[in-house]
């Protein structure tokens, strides 16, 4: 049987701040980067993990893989077993069908320690729903944390064996020396991953190894050796400095990780460099309170009881908090509070009814087989109960195709979904339809191979009029609409890109790389136009992307880099002679899988107004227009919209948008006619005289920022 350590108060307080961290920014989105607190939990546990192996080993000449494995199993398992079967009882209850197994999904991959690998895999696709969604986000921190489990004491054990190492101090030396060669390598991996590919950085298992491996070198030194300077307090003593300094670096290190919170990014920050701050902290009071009595305020009684059940307030805050969200979408304060007490209070139970004796469980005999049937069992369950949970073919339609709406038809068809208190039988695509790519039979435009021109391109290929569309993810989404408005006596083609602006424009969330991929399409698609010179070229992103771009500048200064952009985009593009037309894009709604998730939920919850960004970007681009007699734009706000600004998720008994910004395929190719006439108006001769002299006189009274102000 292992032998611990000796209980520390400074770790314990590392676990509370660590959970609070990552239970308020959940809830609240502050700190504003408190999802750091994943990180300290990964130092700890390294640490406490590697100083029981080589503990153990130091004091019996041996360690036992499997008590190890059971003792590991019973302090995780237990716990989130029951939280993962309680949450899919509950979704199977309030949620739509469809969502309930994608749910038992998630869950699934939870129970069997693999939600990481899941989330990686569908947030790499940009077309799929987001892991947010899931009330299980959260354990891809714990998947991580059960595969190092699996992987590093075999690792080690495996280095003792082979060396032969009987000695305390070569067998210490072995452990320190594996988990300083797992951390070298897991943290070149992030760094490079960290700059080419953040989005996977945050859930890959070999990015994160460093945390868990720096705390399992601090872990195993911190073990006493006869004869050895270091160990059990020794670290920080060598230096010689006595309590009080030490418990001062103590409070250091939890400054340190307070002041991490605050200045990293916003979310989904990358471990190298935007971890490094919280784990330095972490690892000073790792160091300096190691043999150290306790110390005031950190051993305070709330305190404790927070760090005591911190794995169990972990397991339940999120589920509270994504359940609140959606009980009271329209009040976030509320809903944020609630989350938390639910969260927390659920936690503390845990803790008392579920935690505790599960550990007790786990120093029994047999427990190892036990754990692993168990967690097998409800593993299975959940998958058979998630059957289905991967989503449906995508339906566009009925079986009789309604006739494209003409404006007036569009705009009863948008008064009649503001009015709607239900959602129609009939709608189409229903809500359990799948949104994870393209609309079907436009893949190609998902990224155009520009070089091909026969990619992303429709209509008769001997008529010689030729329209272009250019855009993001948004364009390729608008591509049914211009296919079905233009492709009977024109060549449609699309050079869209998923993910890019295809405009000037830098976003966050883009590696360098991504980037550069993005330049490059965008260099591409302006050298097409000047060769194939189309008769007319249609721009459309989402506007919202305004807040997204880098740098996080004010709403006024994002709306000038717009303006810049789309207007660099129409002058490289003028000598082609092509007539450019800006189609402001759909305004950012809130995604179905959320405002539609209950059983109970009505057409109201995801409606949306028009933002501030959406108002300076269209007020850019309309600026644009106004100072280029062959630049035009189409104001399409009266599309998603009605007269008061209100934008229903449905128009009649179509559904308006698949996700929170692109539109349905059905959508896109009842508004075909709608798009034909307003782009066919835009570029005619006489209207074009007109509309620019109106827009010049509107925007010669705007300010060049645009209509918001303040900050996105």
């Amino acid at each position: 049987m292992m032998r611990a350590g000796p209980f520390r108060t400074d770790v314990n307080a590392l676990r509370a701040l660590s959970v609070l961290l990552v239970v308020t920014v959940h809830a609240a989105g502050l700190p504003r980067s408190g999802w750091i607190g994943v990180d300290v939990f990964f130092v700890i546990s390294g640490y406490l993990i590697a100083g029981s192996m080589v503990r153990e080993r130091v004091a019996s000449g041996r360690f036992a893989l499997g008590s190890f494995a059971a003792r590991r199993f019973w302090r995780l398992l237990p716990a989130a077993l029951v939280t993962i079967s309680v949450v899919v009882v509950l979704a199977t209850v309030g949620l739509r069908p469809a969502l309930a197994r994608a749910v038992a999904g998630d869950g699934a991959a939870a129970a069997v320690g693999v939600a990481n690998v899941v989330f990686l895999a569908r947030d790499a696709d940009y077309w799929a729903a987001s892991s947010a969604s899931s009330p299980f986000q959260h354990f891809w921190s714990l998947s991580v944390e059960l595969q190092f489990y699996v992987v590093f004491p075999a690792l080690v054990l495996l280095v003792w064996r082979v060396s032969g190492a009987r000695d305390a101090g070569r067998v210490r030396a072995l452990a320190v020396g594996t988990a300083g060669m797992v951390m070298l390598v897991s943290a070149v991996w992030a760094a490079v991953e960290g700059v080419t590919a953040p989005g996977v950085a945050y859930f890959d298992t070999g990015a994160r190894l460093w945390e868990l491996a720096l705390g399992s070198v601090l872990g195993a030194v911190s073990v006493p050796v006869a004869g050895s300077r270091i160990g059990e307090g020794r670290i920080a003593r060598r230096s010689r400095l006595g309590p009080r300094a030490r418990a001062a670096l103590v409070v250091v290190g939890f400054v340190v990780i307070g002041a991490a919170s605050f200045v990293g990014p916003a979310s989904d920050g990358v471990p190298i460099p935007d971890a490094l701050l919280a784990v330095t902290g972490a690892a000073l009071v790792l160091v300096a309170g190691d043999g150290l009595g306790p110390v005031p305020l950190l051993g305070w009684r709330p305190v404790q009881v927070i760090g005591d059940a911190s794995y169990s307030i972990y397991l339940w805050h999120y589920p509270a908090v994504v359940a609140a969200g959606l009980l009271v979408p329209e009040h976030r304060i509320v809903g944020a509070v609630c989350g938390v007490g639910v969260g927390v209070g659920l936690g503390l139970l845990s803790r008392r009814l579920v935690e505790v004796p599960g550990m007790r469980i786990g120093r029994r005999r047999r427990a190892l087989s036990r754990g692993v049937l168990g967690t097998a069992a409800v593993g299975a369950a959940l998958a058979v109960g998630a059957t289905g949970a991967v989503p449906v073919s995508q339906s566009t339609g009925s079986g009789d195709r309604a006739a494209p709406w003409d404006a007036r038809g569009l705009s009863a068809a948008i008064d009649t979904g503001v009015r709607a208190d239900s959602w129609p039988h009939d709608l189409v695509p229903g809500l359990d339809a799948a949104s994870v790519g393209p609309p079907p039979g436009y893949e190609a435009c998902a990224w155009t191979d520009i070089a091909d021109p026969a990619s992303c391109r429709f209509g008769d290929p001997r008529a010689t009029r030729a329209v272009t569309v250019v855009g993001s993810s948004v364009g390729t989404s608008l591509m049914p609409a211009a296919a079905e408005a233009f492709a009977d006596d024109a060549v449609v083609r699309g050079l869209t890109a998923e993910g890019c602006p295809m405009i000037g424009l830098t976003v966050e969330g883009k590696s360098a790389d991504d980037r550069a991929r993005c330049d490059a399409q965008r260099a591409a698609a302006v050298r097409d136009i000047k060769r194939t010179r189309p008769d007319v070229v249609i721009v459309t992103h989402s506007y919202d992307g305004v807040a997204q771009q880098v740098g996080d500048p004010s709403l006024r200064e994002a709306a000038a880099r717009w303006y810049r952009a789309a207007a660099e985009f129409a002058d490289r593009v003028h000598p082609s002679g092509a007539a450019v037309v800006f189609v402001a894009a759909a305004p950012e709604a809130p995604d179905r899988a959320r405002c539609a998730a209950l059983r109970w939920s009505r057409p109201s919850a995801c409606a949306t107004t028009l933002s501030d960004a959406y108002a300076a970007a269209a007020d850019a681009e309309r600026r644009v227009a106004a100072e280029r007699p062959t630049v035009h734009f189409v104001d399409s706000s009266r599309w998603y919209c009605d007269a008061a600004g209100v934008c229903p998720a449905i128009a009649g008994d179509v559904l308006i948008r698949e996700d929170g910004q692109h539109i349905t395929p059905e959508f896109a190719r009842r508004i075909s006619g709608v798009l034909r006439d307003a782009v066919t108006t835009a570029t005619a001769p006489t209207a074009t005289a007109t509309a620019t002299a109106t827009a010049t006189a509107t925007a010669s009274c705007t300010p060049p920022g645009g209509t918001g102000s303040g900050r996105s």
